[in-house]
């Protein structure tokens, strides 16, 4: 028992049994839409699932939405037109994504992480991994 009358001393963890399968809407990253089957939409499950939580978790701007929880999005877009320097844009980008991604209790880590900014272009590659293996994501950020 603490000592602090609000603080709870047990630690809290979330374990593997304890999650369901993951399951998201297949996702097509080209056309930024869903994928069909026969006109219809369909699920997808496991890693290929959290990589597309990933994906949009990153493209979906945070505090904008009220449907979304304010853990829910990223940041990214406050970075366009900042004037901060590449280095404090690739630092920023690196921050900003672990805070986006690492919400969800599917994604136990992210690295090798290379950010390269280079005029408007930002090019972004890391390992995302989660609780049923790692995943390469990469994309380019106009």
């Amino acid at each position: 028992m603490s000592i602090f009358p609000f603080v709870d001393d047990t630690e809290s963890t979330t374990s593997t049994e304890e999650l369901p399968l993951y399951k998201e809407w297949a996702w097509d990253f080209d056309l930024n839409d869903f994928k069909l089957n026969n006109g219809k939409s369909y699920l997808v499950e496991g890693e290929e699932a959290i990589k597309i939580w990933a994906y949009k978790a990153l493209i979906t701007e945070r505090f904008k939405y009220t449907v979304y929880s304010w853990d829910y999005g990223s940041e990214l877009n406050s970075l366009i037109g900042s004037g901060f320097s590449n280095e404090a844009v690739e630092i920023e980008t690196e921050r900003m994504i672990k805070e986006a991604l690492l919400v969800n209790p599917y994604i136990t880590e992210i690295t090798d992480i290379s950010i390269t900014a280079e005029d408007d272009v930002v090019n972004i590659s890391f390992t995302l991994g989660t609780i049923y293996g790692d995943t390469e994501v990469s994309t380019v950020a106009t």
